[in-house]
């Protein structure tokens, strides 16, 4: 059941209609943190995670001591506190090592969670520090995103279509009609395994800078040049959200022309005037009134044609007797 706050006051009543449902969204915003452990590969994560989202993220070095899918309150505390729709918090335990926790909130409250295990670099046996993060990008461009393998458009695995959905959040950034080809400068790569029996599904992310080079021809080769560190995820536990839950986080704002496409027979012009077709039915005027003369009184038993003429030989008589009228009085 969702909850529903009433406006006690006019500052109250402005702050809940700027969190509506809006028909251009603005990007949402992340919260990364830090758990009671977290060694140096969850560390390069957060901070890879954060320098490619800027500025619509927000980086914590405190430590904190969660546990998302038993409580939430302090997770959702601090991500309402900063605004934050977006939660990524890593920490490592014995039973769980080198877990990223990525988590949704809507209206204060945890909407889904999806749990990845960071798993060790097949080639290099650890992870790049920081400072090997080669990525000249400009902040606040957006990454072309590629979602490569069959179970991304498979709609039965709920586990690729949560993680789709949090990676467009996280790194689509605001809206726009209009793109700068100067800005398109790298590719996130988003590629799964093919599911297997009893083992849990692989998730690898590379990141790809986009070079423009002389082909000998009007468009120029484009190629891919490999930046970064790659990371390789295993996917973990999750709790999706309700359905009524997901229904009400996915409506839109209403369209200016919206409320007269609901009306039938009201259309807009050129110009922005409303315009309204009223439809009518076929007039009776058997109960018009009209004036009380003795030549449009209908008579029983005479057709319509015939009701014409005795009504204007019945004008010429009333006419005729007025011309007596006055001569007798002459």
């Amino acid at each position: 059941m969702l909850r529903e706050v009433k406006a006690k006051n006019p500052r109250t009543a402005r702050i809940l209609k700027a969190r509506e449902p809006q028909l251009i969204e603005p990007a949402k915003k992340t919260l990364l943190l830090h758990g009671t452990k977290c060694p140096q590969a969850l560390d390069t994560v957060l901070k890879t995670f954060h320098s490619l989202t800027k500025p619509h993220s927000v980086l914590f070095h405190k430590k904190n001591e969660f546990h998302p899918f038993e409580n939430t309150e302090s997770m959702e505390f601090l991500a309402n506190k900063n605004e934050c729709g977006l939660v990524v918090f890593g920490s490592s335990n014995k039973k769980r090592p080198n877990c990223v926790t990525l988590a949704r909130i809507f209206n204060s409250q945890t909407l889904d969670i999806c749990e990845m295990m960071l798993l060790p670099a097949s080639d290099s046996g650890a992870i790049p520090r920081i400072n090997e993060l080669v990525m000249h990008v400009g902040l606040g461009l957006r990454p072309m995103m590629l979602f490569s393998g069959s179970p991304w458009e498979d709609p039965n695995s709920s586990a690729h279509v949560m993680l789709k959905s949090f990676f467009l959040d996280m790194f689509k950034g605001e809206e726009t009609r209009q793109i700068d080809v100067e800005g398109l400068q790298y590719v996130l790569m988003v590629a799964a395994e093919e599911p297997r029996e009893n083992l849990s599904p692989v998730v690898h992310l590379r990141w790809y800078k986009v070079v423009t080079k002389r082909s000998g021809h009007k468009l120029p080769r484009v190629e891919l040049e490999e930046v970064g560190p790659k990371f390789d995820f295993k996917i973990g536990r999750m709790r999706p959200a309700t359905p009524e839950a997901m229904k009400e986080a996915m409506k839109q704002g209403k369209r200016p022309n919206e409320e007269m496409r609901t009306k039938k027979n009201i259309t807009m012009d050129t110009m922005g005037d409303k315009i309204g077709r009223v439809h009518l039915g076929k007039q009776d005027l058997g109960g018009l009134q009209t004036r009380k003369m003795k030549g449009l009184k209908r008579r029983a038993g005479i057709e319509s044609d015939d009701e014409e003429e005795l009504e204007m030989m019945d004008v010429d008589e009333i006419l005729e007797d007025e011309s007596h009228k006055r001569a007798r009085t002459d």
